[in-house]
């Protein structure tokens, strides 16, 4: 009787969220999805794609480098001030952080494999990542003899590979020690491609990959493409296993160079909403489109301050530089700066014309009950992610409030929008070490994650818009009147909490009907309402004076919520 009763309260709560959601944008953020929709200029931003993508870029090299001096002009034409030189009412300003790099930086020039008798299996021009990072220049064209050892970690080396070329199926970090530094051989091949890559379709792809620096050997690494890895084992099948090589590399001491840009708060200036994107990593989507989207989004937020659109009360951060690393010292370098980062969005892959790559834009949720339990709608990418304990969760508001955003922009331009639980890699991870909410924006499954085939021509436009839409719109609003934002984030999140319990347990009653474990799926929902309780009360944090009345709303919305789970629990222990 009380489950029947339970679920009519299901449907009809199910009814009113579908009708609220019709209503395509709440009126808090109404009038900035229309701003930003007219000023965020896509062609801009593929043009910012296109000219960074055409680098090899490694943190220190020219492309990286020109990447960023590239990015400071288009902040220059809008109106951002260099710091230096800024007067104490410029709101928009940037600086350029240099500091020596620890270990010389590394480009590409040219490169050309062939088989002994003159068949091609690789040429620069069209395979960009087949030397491996910090690889040696050969002298001029050198004639080897090959010699294939294996796949995976239990190589065959039997044969002695003094002075030849070894070939493995297996990672070219790890053969390059194996052959050249503990063996003396000239060189390394190698060849590893996931399986969501599709290497027998996309037969020329190659993932960038590196080995270590050895100034001692000067050796190299090749990378191969599944159509090279083919023709190099008929040739050896067939007893050909000579072949030649001639690869030209720059390698140099140089710095380390990361832009922070800045729109100031004018009222909380200390205050910060924390963009990231990294320059570094030679594809289109990854991450040329995330630096094109970044510096569309500050130079749309310039352009609408001066035209006096909007006014930010809190200041809004935009970092260019190396993934993890230039995030990371943004954060840890400064204390009391650290305690005032009230949120970051890491940019990564956002450009994706997702009906070429196959991918889907996701946002990376912080770690949630669905990166401990995986069930439901909820899975993990392809690029995987292990399940995190409840000590690592971090309750916060953060991941409705995005999320919401997004899904508004996506039913107004019939884009789809996904989320994946936790699984860190990317400038998201730095916030979250340091307690600050962290967030990714990227795309996922990308069967030209990390290949050469991550060209301009699997970047959308459209998509660019979309994702710099989302993210420009989140921060101006939590950047922007804390008390109508607070009172937002209160309710959407205390939705989206009940409509998480109801997902639950409709999910544990399933595992119940098929003898799963009363104990464990209590235990879920009991995780579930906790976290977000504790999201519930971080929703304080963004006033900056303390407001009774709104400690109020946050009492009833946590009593509301852990009466229904209480609720719940009962039904299923009656189930």
């Amino acid at each position: 009787m009380k489950l029947k009763s339970l679920s009519l309260l299901i449907i009809a709560f199910l009814s009113l969220s579908c009708t609220k959601t019709d209503q395509v944008h709440v009126p808090l953020v109404q009038p900035y999805f229309e701003m930003t929709d007219a000023e965020f200029n896509a062609e801009q931003a593929f043009e910012t794609v296109a000219y960074i993508e055409q680098y090899f870029r490694v943190v220190g090299n020219e492309g990286f480098n020109n990447s960023i001096y590239f990015v400071e002009e288009l902040l220059k034409n809008e109106g951002f001030v260099e710091e230096s030189e800024a007067a104490s009412n410029d709101r928009l300003t940037y600086r350029i952080e240099k500091r020596e790099l620890n270990r010389p930086t590394w480009e590409p020039v040219s490169g050309m494999l062939e088989l002994g008798n003159g068949e091609p299996l690789l040429n620069f021009d069209k395979n960009r990542n087949m030397m491996a990072i910090n690889s040696f220049s050969t002298k001029g064209v050198e004639e080897y003899e090959v010699v294939n050892v294996g796949e995976g970690r239990d190589l065959n080396f039997d044969t002695d590979v003094k002075g030849k070329v070894v070939f493995a199926e297996t990672s070219v970090r790890y053969l390059f020690n194996e052959a050249v530094v503990k063996r003396g051989a000239a060189g390394v091949l190698a060849y590893r491609m996931p399986h969501y890559t599709q290497p027998e379709k996309n037969q020329t792809s190659i993932q960038f990959s590196g080995i270590s620096l050895d100034e001692d050997k000067e050796s190299w690494g090749v990378l191969l493409s599944y159509a090279a890895k083919e023709n190099l084992l008929q040739a050896l099948k067939n007893g050909n296993n000579s072949l030649k090589i001639d690869l030209s590399t720059k390698i140099y001491e140089s710095e380390e160079l990361t832009i922070v840009a800045e729109l100031k708060g004018s009222k909380y200036p200390e205050d910060r909403f924390v963009f990231s994107a990294h320059v570094q990593e030679p594809g289109a989507n990854d991450n040329a489109s995330g630096v094109g989207v970044l510096a569309e989004v500050a130079s749309s937020s310039a352009r609408l301050l001066k035209a006096g659109k909007i006014d930010p009360e809190r200041t809004i951060t935009y970092l260019f530089g190396d993934e993890i690393v230039s995030t990371n010292r943004y954060i840890t370098e400064d204390e009391e700066r650290a305690k005032t980062i009230k949120w970051g969005m890491s940019l990564d892959m956002v450009g994706q014309n997702t009906d070429v790559t196959g991918g889907s834009f996701l946002i990376e949720k912080m770690p949630d009950p669905g990166a401990i339990w995986t069930r439901g709608d909820e899975k993990h990418s392809e690029w995987g992610g292990r399940p995190l304990t409840k000590e690592e969760m971090t309750p916060h508001y953060f991941n409705d409030f995005i999320l919401n955003r997004f899904q508004e922009q996506g039913k107004a331009k019939g884009w789809i929008v996904n989320v994946n639980p936790y699984e860190g890699g990317s400038d998201h991870v730095p916030f979250l070490r340091n307690d600050i909410p962290g967030l990714l924006l990227w795309h996922f499954t990308d069967q030209f994650y990390h290949t050469d085939n991550d060209r301009i021509d699997k970047v959308s436009k459209s998509t660019l818009k979309n994702v710099g839409t989302g993210a420009l719109v989140s921060a101006l609003t939590l950047t922007g009147d804390q008390k109508k934002a607070a009172t937002l984030i209160l309710e959407e999140t205390t939705n989206a909490a009940i409509d998480r319990l109801h997902v639950e347990f409709e999910l544990s009653k399933n595992e119940l009907s098929e003898n799963g474990d009363l104990e464990k799926e209590i235990d879920i929902l009991e995780t579930w309402a906790d976290w977000y309780v504790k999201s519930i009360e971080r929703s304080s944090d963004i006033l900056t004076k303390d407001d009774p009345m709104f400690t109020e709303q946050i009492n009833a919305a946590t009593q509301k919520i852990i009466s229904e789970k209480n609720a719940l629990v009962d039904l299923l222990k009656n189930l």
